[in-house]
């Protein structure tokens, strides 16, 4: 029994196929983003991250290499609805649009594997960004590179900690060798007892905007420091006071669930660029069996036919019994033999003919003979036959 029997003409078929062509540039533009938005994460956010930069890269090179797998799938889609509806004939289209159907069913699986994995990956990437931007806190004054990336990153992104900018002041990041601990005034700012906690936090922590002087170390500046007891809102305002660890995972989430998003999109697309292709690809190929490649011609999804498929209803069945062929449709004989026959006849009798007309003249224009009336009227009575039947 053929599945998704639909009857078409040749106007349904060239609809059809105009359809699967804006599907296959639609798709064709969900794979550029798809590889751009992994090259972008690669470049301008994967640095960021600075313990787990590796894996990000891998993850997000995976889904760019699939974005350009589905650019070259759907060029070579073109190419394929075009033999579906103009060659729909040759064995070769059966055997391309199978293979084509069959790379475009394993690409979109792997894209949903790597959609599954892409979620377990997002809360795998925040833990690592609060664990790099923890260590990158400790060793804030002992490792150059560490105070670069965190001083941009915070500058940057206008943040400022973790989670807001009390991380450093609860974080242990000065040390006994950076500040005297039996000092008064790191006695009288110092937070707690067990850890050498101060409200200081770096310079790239304050707002660019601010119109006075950032406060953001009483120990360095000690004109201001009644502020700190006085006016602590002031002090807020005058720093970022929101965390880094947000705006991290925000960007690299972003592009997760867009990647997701479109990989559900590229399914429905998938799926639904198979079954037109399949309906358009049997209807063109039905209507050439009839006889008549812009007659209407039913179509289906799988039927009879189909992957050595024998059952289900015939052309017959579903179209009725076949119209008789005109004098136009007949088979026409080879005519290559048969004109040159038909040219030698021709000459033949023309050649007869002629020799006949010269004969009568050479008989009409000879001179007078005694000849008898019977016979001069018998000669000339059989001579009359014969020109009539080499005329016919």
């Amino acid at each position: 029994m053929a599945i998704g029997v639909y009857k078409l003409s040749q106007k349904n078929r060239n609809t059809l196929a105009s359809i699967i062509y804006f599907m296959c540039t639609l798709e064709m533009a969900i794979g550029m983003c798809m590889a751009g938005s992994s090259i972008y994460t690669m470049v301008a956010v994967s640095p960021i991250i600075h313990s787990e930069k590796s894996e990000v890269d891998f993850a997000f090179a995976i889904t760019g290499i699939f974005g350009t797998h589905i650019i070259i799938q759907h060029i070579v889609g073109y190419k394929v609805c075009y033999k579906c509806v103009k060659q729909a004939h040759k064995k070769s289209t059966r055997n391309l649009l199978f293979l084509w159907s069959c790379i475009g069913a394993n690409m979109t699986l792997n894209l949903i594997i790597i959609c599954h994995y892409l979620r377990k990956l997002k809360n795998h990437i925040a833990k690592s960004i609060k664990q790099s931007f923890m260590l990158g806190m400790t060793h804030y004054l002992k490792d150059v590179t560490w105070k670069e990336t965190i001083d941009r990153l915070q500058y940057d992104n206008e943040c400022c900690g973790i989670f807001s900018f009390q991380d450093w002041e609860e974080k242990a990041w000065l040390t006994r060798y950076h500040v005297n601990v039996e000092c008064d005034t790191i006695k009288e700012y110092r937070i707690s007892e067990d850890i050498l906690a101060l409200p200081v936090i770096p310079w790239s922590c304050c707002k660019i905007d601010f119109p006075m002087q950032c406060l953001h170390d009483p120990l360095q500046q000690p004109q201001f420091a009644h502020i700190w007891v006085d006016e602590p809102s002031i002090v807020r305002n005058s720093i970022n006071t929101t965390g880094c660890l947000d705006g991290l995972t925000t960007i690299i989430f972003i592009f997760i669930n867009t990647y997701i998003c479109m990989t559900a999109l590229v399914f429905i697309l998938q799926l639904f660029v198979f079954l037109m292709s399949r309906i358009m690809y049997t209807s063109a190929r039905n209507a050439i069996l009839l006889n008549n490649s812009e007659c209407i011609a039913p179509g289906w999804i799988f039927g009879r036919g189909d992957c050595g498929y024998t059952g289900g209803q015939t052309l017959a069945d579903i179209m009725g019994p076949l119209p008789p062929q005109t004098d136009d449709e007949m088979p026409k004989p080879t005519v290559k033999k048969s004109r040159f026959k038909c040219f030698r006849k021709k000459t033949k009798i023309a050649d007869d003919v002629t020799a006949t007309e010269t004969t009568l003249e050479n008989i009409e224009s000879a001179p007078s003979q005694t000849i008898e009336a019977p016979d001069i009227q018998q000669s000339s009575q059989n001579i009359g036959d014969e020109l009539k039947r080499l005329k016919q």
